[in-house]
C-alpha cells in the first residue's frame, strides 16, 4: 500500500487584507500582527493506492444541510469508474456514501450519534466496487478529527493544530475534544459565533481548551468563521490570534482483503490498562491514560468481566485443524539432503478474565512445565509483530515458505497485537547439521496462544 500526500502552504498576506477577509475588527491589540498566516503546511488531499485503484480524499470536510440535518460531507475521487460505494463500521452501516459522478463519491455523516462516533476516533470503512481494474472490490478506512488551521495573528500565541478526543466522564458520552494554546499570559479568552471551548490553565504558559461534542460541532460549522484568541500577556500587553477549526480526514488506508482482518478492532493495551488501574475510582478525567478509544476499550474489557469469576493463567487446548493446510505447505519439499519439518501446531486459549494480565512471559512459563525439551526463555528472543519474521516457520527461506502460515495465523487470530518468542538451537546430528526451532505467539485481543516447533537440517 502506498500513501501520498499533496501539500499546500498558506501565503502570507498584508494585515489589512487579512482583516477584511476574516471579517475581524482591524483594530488589532498591541503586539498583534493580524494577517500573517503561521499555518503548518496542510494536506489538501490524502491518497492511498492498492492494486489498480488509486483513491484520494479531500482532507477538509464541510457542513451542509441534508434532509433537514446539518451533516459533515467528505469528498473522494478514484481513478476507476465506480459501480457501488457503502460506508460502515463493524457489523453496521454507518453514514451514507453516494456516487456523485463516474469517479467521485461523497460520504455524509449527519450531526448526532454517527458524527459523534467518527469524531471521537472510530474509523469509518467504505466498501468500493469498480467497473474496471483487477480486482474490482476494495475497502477504504478513514479517520476524521477536529483540526485547527489558518492561524493568523500574534506569534506570542501558539495554537496546537490537534484537537483530540479524550475520556472525561460527562453527560455527552464521556468524550471531551481537547486542544491547547501555549502563551505566557495571565489570562486567555476565546470568542466565536458558536462553539466556544472551556478554557483552563495547565501551567504557567499553557492553556487547555475543552469542547463537548455539542460545542465542537458548531465550532466547525461553518468552517469559514474563525475562533478568536485574546491573551493578556505577562508583560502587561495583549495579543490576539485567530484560527479556524475544521473536521479533517487525517488518515486513509486501502485494502483488497477482509477489512475486519486487516483492521481488527483493538483491545485493551497494557499501558492504558496499567494507568487506569493506578487511578482512584472517583477519577473523572482519564485522559492521562491514552486516547478516548484506548481508554474506552479498556473500560469495556473491565465491564465485560464484572460479575465473572477471575481465573489464574491456564492454557486450554483448542483445535488447530484450520492451520493444517498451511503447515502442509511449509513441510512440502523436504528431502534427505535438506530437510525441514513442522510438528502439528498447538493452540490454546487463556482466561478471558484473568486474575493478572497475561503476558508472553507468563505463557512461556506455563508451556515450560508441559514441554520438557523447550529451551529456556533467555535462549530465545522476545519480540512483537515485527519479530515473527525471525521465525523460520513464518518467513520465506530455502526450507519452506512461511508466508502462507503467517497469513493463516493472522486470519485465525484476526491479526491485531501479537507478542512472540523465537528460539533456535543446534541438535546432535551425525555427519549433518540439525536445528530445533520454537516459535510461540500470543494474541492478547483473542486470548490465543499458538506454538510452532520443528526442525531443519542438511547433510555435511
Amino acid at each position: 500500500m502506498r500513501l501520498r500526500e499533496l501539500w499546500w502552504v498558506g501565503l502570507a498576506v498584508l494585515g489589512v487584507l487579512a482583516c477584511q477577509d476574516s471579517g475581524l475588527d482591524p483594530g488589532a491589540a498591541p503586539g498583534d500582527d493580524l494577517g500573517v498566516s503561521e499555518a503548518k503546511a496542510t494536506a489538501t488531499r490524502i491518497y492511498a493506492t492498492e492494486a489498480s485503484l488509486e483513491l484520494s480524499f479531500e482532507t477538509m470536510g464541510t457542513f451542509e444541510t441534508r434532509n433537514g440535518v446539518r451533516s459533515l460531507i467528505l469528498h473522494a475521487t478514484a481513478n476507476r469508474y465506480l459501480e457501488h460505494v457503502f460506508s460502515f463500521i463493524p457489523d453496521d452501516g454507518f453514514g451514507t456514501a453516494n456516487i456523485i459522478s463516474e469517479r467521485r463519491f461523497e460520504v455524509v455523516l449527519p450531526d448526532g450519534p454517527e458524527l459523534h462516533e467518527i469524531l471521537s476516533g472510530r474509523p469509518l470503512f467504505i466498501a468500493i466496487d469498480t467497473f474496471t481494474g483487477t480486482p474490482t472490490s476494495y475497502t477504504a478506512k478513514i479517520e476524521v478529527y477536529p483540526r485547527f488551521f489558518d492561524f493568523r495573528g500574534a506569534s506570542a500565541l501558539v495554537i496546537d493544530e490537534e484537537v483530540d478526543p479524550v475520556y472525561v466522564k460527562n453527560a455527552e458520552g464521556n468524550v471531551v475534544f481537547r486542544g491547547r494554546v501555549d502563551v505566557a499570559a495571565d489570562a486567555l479568552a476565546v470568542t466565536a459565533a458558536d462553539g466556544i471551548p472551556s478554557v483552563s490553565r495547565m501551567d504557567a504558559d499553557t492553556f487547555r481548551l475543552d469542547w463537548t461534542y455539542s460545542a465542537v460541532r458548531p465550532a466547525m460549522d461553518p468552517h469559514t468563521v474563525p475562533l478568536v484568541f485574546d491573551a493578556s500577556l505577562t508583560g502587561g500587553t495583549t495579543a490576539r490570534k485567530t484560527a479556524r477549526l475544521v473536521a479533517r480526514v487525517t488518515s486513509l488506508e486501502l485494502t483488497t482483503g477482509d477489512a475486519y482482518e486487516v483492521w481488527p478492532t483493538p483491545g485493551c493495551y497494557p499501558g492504558p490498562e496499567d494507568c487506569l488501574n493506578a487511578l482512584p475510582e472517583e477519577a473523572t478525567d482519564l485522559s492521562a491514560c491514552g486516547s478516548y478509544r484506548e481508554v474506552l476499550h479498556c473500560l469495556d474489557a473491565r465491564r465485560a468481566c464484572q460479575g465473572v469469576p477471575r481465573e489464574p493463567l491456564v492454557l486450554r487446548p483448542v483445535d488447530s485443524l484450520p492451520l493444517e493446510p498451511a503447515r502442509a505447505v511449509w513441510n512440502a519439499g523436504s528431502n534427505s539432503g535438506t530437510w525441514h519439518y513442522l510438528e502439528p501446531i498447538e493452540s490454546y486459549i487463556t482466561p478471558r478474565c484473568p486474575t493478572e494480565r497475561v503476558t508472553i512471559q507468563g505463557v512461556l512459563a506455563k508451556l515450560a512445565g508441559t514441554h520438557p525439551g523447550m529451551p529456556a526463555v533467555e535462549a530465545g528472543v522476545l519480540t512483537d509483530r515485527a519479530g515473527p519474521g525471525q521465525s523460520v516457520f513464518l518467513s520465506q527461506t530455502s526450507y519452506g515458505d512461511g508466508r502462507v502460515l503467517l497469513a493463516a495465523l493472522d486470519s485465525a487470530a484476526t491479526a491485531g497485537e501479537v507478542q512472540a518468542w523465537v528460539a533456535t538451537s543446534e541438535e546432535p546430528c551425525q555427519n549433518c547439521h540439525q536445528f530445533a526451532h520454537w516459535t510461540v505467539l500470543y494474541y492478547p485481543f483473542r486470548n490465543l496462544v499458538v506454538v510452532l516447533r520443528g526442525h531443519t537440517g542438511y547433510d555435511s
